[in-house]
C-alpha cells in the first residue's frame, strides 16, 4: 500500500469546503465518474434475470445450484478480478473521469453479527491502489445494508419487509460495520469518501427522526477512528426527501440525492436541492444519474457542471446495455443459463454451465467492451449540444454504415420523435432506441441477421426522421449512389442531401419481402467535390429498414445541372423551375414553344453551386401572356444543355 500513501500525498484527503468539494491545496474538485454496479452486487436487470432471479443472493444461490460450491466461487473470483482492471482504471483517468462509486454488500465485511472478515478489503485494496496511481477518488456505498435498507431486490431485499428499519440489531451491526470500514481505510488518502446507505426507503414506525439519528449513530462511530473522509447522506424514498436530515451534523458532510426522472430540458427541479446546498453551505452530490440517452445525459451532467453538483453515471459497464460507458454483448454459452432459469431453454449441464459463466468473465474484460462513444461525447465535448462531429472517419468512395452517423443531441446529429426516456419508472416510460443496440441516441437500431455489410441497421423509420455523416470525399466527380434496404410494405420514401441541398428526388423504397430480407436501390449518380461535406438521409415517409450506402466512384467526369422540372405542371398561372447545381457553370435559360421559336429568357449569367429555382409567368419577352399549350424550358452552358416539357392549360 505505499504507492498510495505517495501518490495521495501530493493532493491529501479529499473534503468539503462550503458547497464545494476539495482537495489538500484548497482547489475545487468536482466528482465526474460512474457506479461500479453489478460488481459486488449483482442485479437482476443488469444480468437479464429481472422477474425470476432478481438480487444478488438469490443469483448466486442459482449458480451454486447449476455448478456447485466450488465451480461458483472460482466464477466469482473471476469475475471480481474481470469486472474492473488497472487497464480500466488507466482508461477512465485518460477519459478524464476522477472518481468511482463502489456498491457494496456488507457480507464482504461481515458475513454475521459479530463476525468481521477482510474480503472486502481483500477485493478493494488493489483497485483502491490502481485509483491512487491514477488520481480517482473511490466513494465506498453500502447498497446492501443487513436486512435491507429497502425491499427491493438490488438492496437484496425479501420483498416483504425493509428489515434494517425493522429489527434495531440490523442498524447495531451496519453501524459496526461501518466503524470497521472506516478503520481500515482512515488513512487511505484516494477514499473519497462513505456512502453510507444506498436509497432508504423506511417502513412505518420509523421516522425522518429516526433516520437521522441513525446517520449520527453511524457517522460518530467513523469519526471514533477516522476524522479524514467525508460522510455522503441519502434522503429517504430513494435518496431524495431529505426531511429532518438538515441541518447537517457533521463537519465534513456532503448530502446526496439520485435522479433518474423527467425530461431533458426540465432544471426547476433542482432548485429544491441547490436551495439545501445554499442553505446550509454544504456540498451535494448525484451518487446516481443514468439510464437514459446520451441527449438527455447531456443536459443533465450540463445542469450539474452549472450548479457545482458532483456526479457519478449508473453505471460503468453491464450486461447488453447501450446507455453504460462499456457496453457488454451478453456471450451465447451464459444466455443458455439465463433461457433455463427462465424455462426457455433446457438445464445445461455443469460443464456448460461453468463454460457459460466463464465466458460472461470474459465479456466483462475491458478489451472485449465497447466504448460507448456517444456517452463519452456527451460528457467531455462542450459542442456536443450545437455541432455535429464524426462517429468514424467516413470516406468515399466506399461503403458506409447507416448506423455510424454523427455524434450530437437530437436536431444536431440527428432527428427522432422519441430521443429519451422522460418518464422513467413511470406509467408512460419509453425507449428511445427501439431496437436496444449498438447506439445510444433516439435513432432505432437493431441487430442485422445477414453477414453483408454492416452488423446492424437502423429501423422503425418515422417521418421527419434523418441522420447526418460528416464524410470526405478523396475525388472530385461524379459518384453512383445506392443504399441497402428492407421493408415489408411499398409506402416507403427516403431523400439523399448533401450539404444542406438535396441530390436525389424521393426514392421510393419497395417491399423486399421482410424487415431482414435485404436488397440494393440504387438512387442515382451525382457530382461530389473532393473535401468533406455533410451528408443527410431524410426519411419522408415510413416505414422501412436501412443498413449501407455505397459510393462508387464513376471518374472525374465534368459536372452537370440536375433538372428538377418545373412545378406546378401543368399549369395556369405561373409555375417554378428547380436546378441543382453541382459545380460554376456559365449559361442561359430560355423558353421555347413546340415549333421552336424562342419565347422569353428566364436568366443569363453564372450558375452556382447549390439549389437554383425560375419562375415563369407564362409571358414572352414583351411581358405578354402566351397561349396555351406544350413549352420547353432550355438550359444551355458551356459544357453541356438540356431541356424539359411545360404544358400551359387556360
Amino acid at each position: 500500500m505505499l504507492s498510495v500513501c505517495l501518490s495521495a500525498s501530493l493532493h491529501g484527503y479529499l473534503r468539503t469546503s462550503g458547497r464545494v468539494f476539495v482537495d489538500d491545496s484548497g482547489a475545487t474538485v468536482q466528482l465526474r465518474g460512474f457506479g461500479l454496479g453489478g460488481w459486488l452486487v449483482q442485479e437482476g436487470y443488469m444480468w437479464n434475470t429481472s422477474g425470476f432471479y432478481g438480487s444478488t443472493s438469490v443469483i448466486q444461490r442459482e449458480i451454486i445450484e447449476l455448478v456447485g460450491d466450488s465451480a461458483a466461487s472460482q466464477f466469482y473470483n473471476d469475475y471480481y478480478l474481470a469486472y474492473i482492471t488497472e487497464t480500466d482504471v488507466i482508461q477512465l483517468s485518460d477519459w478524464g473521469f476522477n472518481c468511482l462509486r463502489v456498491p457494496f454488500h456488507y457480507k464482504f465485511f461481515s458475513p454475521d453479527t459479530g463476525v468481521f472478515v477482510e474480503e472486502g478489503f481483500n477485493i478493494l485494496d488493489p483497485l483502491l491502489e490502481w485509483c491512487s496511481n491514477n488520481e480517482i477518488y473511490l466513494i465506498l456505498d453500502m447498497h446492501c445494508a443487513p436486512g435491507a435498507q429497502n425491499r427491493n431486490d438490488f438492496s437484496d431485499g425479501n420483498g416483504n419487509e425493509a428489515g434494517l428499519w425493522v429489527h434495531e440489531y440490523n442498524r447495531d451491526w451496519t453501524v459496526a460495520i461501518w466503524k470497521y470500514i472506516a478503520k481500515h481505510y482512515s488513512e487511505s488518502q484516494w477514499i473519497g469518501g462513505y456512502d453510507l446507505i444506498n436509497e432508504p426507503v423506511l417502513e412505518g414506525g420509523f421516522t425522518s427522526g429516526n433516520l437521522r439519528q441513525f446517520f449520527i449513530e453511524i457517522v460518530d462511530s467513523i469519526r471514533s477512528v477516522d476524522q479524514n473522509h467525508i460522510v455522503f447522506i441519502e434522503g429517504n424514498w430513494y435518496g431524495n426527501d431529505f426531511t429532518s436530515l438538515t441541518p447537517p451534523f457533521d463537519d465534513n458532510m456532503a448530502y446526496s440525492f439520485h435522479h433518474y426522472v423527467g425530461p431533458s430540458d426540465q432544471t426547476s427541479w433542482v432548485n429544491q436541492y441547490v436551495g439545501m446546498s445554499q442553505d446550509y453551505n454544504v456540498p451535494l452530490w448525484v451518487g446516481e444519474i443514468g439510464e437514459n440517452s446520451n441527449h438527455w445525459a447531456y443536459h443533465k451532467i450540463k445542469l450539474f457542471d452549472e450548479n457545482n453538483i458532483g456526479w457519478s453515471w449508473w453505471n460503468y459497464k453491464h450486461n447488453n446495455s447501450v446507455s453504460t460507458l462499456l457496453g457488454i454483448d451478453v456471450p451465447l454459452g451464459f444466455r443458455s443459463i439465463l433461457n433455463y432459469w427462465s424455462n426457455l431453454g433446457p438445464r445445461p449441464s455443469q460443464s456448460n454451465a461453468e463454460s457459460g459463466l466463464q465466458e460472461l468473465v470474459s465479456a466483462y474484460l475491458i478489451e472485449n467492451c465497447r466504448p460507448n462513444i456517444g456517452l463519452l461525447a456527451a460528457f467531455n465535448d462542450p459542442e456536443f449540444g450545437t455541432k455535429a462531429k464524426p462517429y468514424k472517419d467516413h470516406h468515399i468512395p466506399g461503403l458506409l454504415a447507416a448506423v455510424d452517423y454523427d455524434l450530437g443531441i437530437n436536431g444536431v446529429a440527428y432527428q427522432d420523435d422519441v430521443y429519451e426516456d422522460p418518464d422513467k419508472f413511470g406509467g408512460n416510460s419509453t425507449s428511445w432506441n427501439n431496437g436496444w443496440s449498438y447506439r445510444n441516441d433516439g435513432v432505432d437500431i437493431e441487430k442485422s441477421t445477414d453477414n453483408i455489410g454492416a452488423n446492424y441497421n437502423v429501423g422503425w423509420t418515422n417521418l421527419h426522421d434523418w441522420t447526418g455523416y460528416t464524410i470526405t470525399a478523396d475525388s472530385s466527380g461524379m459518384y453512383s449512389i445506392r443504399v441497402r434496404i428492407a421493408a415489408i410494405e411499398g409506402n416507403g420514401r427516403l431523400q439523399i442531401y448533401y450539404n444542406n441541398e438535396p441530390i436525389t428526388g424521393e426514392i421510393g423504397v419497395h417491399n423486399t419481402g421482410g424487415w431482414q430480407n435485404w436488397q440494393w436501390r440504387t438512387i442515382g449518380d451525382n457530382f461530389i467535390d473532393a473535401g468533406q461535406g455533410l451528408l443527410q438521409v431524410k426519411i419522408k415517409n415510413i416505414e422501412f429498414n436501412i443498413k449501407d450506402m455505397d459510393f462508387v466512384f464513376l471518374g472525374e467526369i465534368q459536372p452537370t445541372i440536375d433538372i428538377y422540372g418545373n412545378f406546378p405542371n401543368p399549369f395556369t398561372l405561373g409555375t417554378t423551375i428547380v436546378l441543382n447545381i453541382t459545380h460554376d457553370v456559365s449559361g442561359n435559360l430560355n423558353i421555347y414553344n413546340t415549333a421552336g421559336h424562342f419565347v422569353k429568357r428566364l436568366y443569363d449569367g453564372s450558375f452556382t453551386p447549390g439549389k437554383m429555382v425560375f419562375d415563369w409567368k407564362g409571358k414572352d419577352q414583351y411581358n405578354k401572356a402566351v397561349s396555351s399549350g406544350v413549352y420547353y424550358f432550355h438550359l444551355d452552358t458551356e459544357k453541356f444543355s438540356s431541356s424539359g416539357k411545360m404544358l400551359l392549360i387556360k
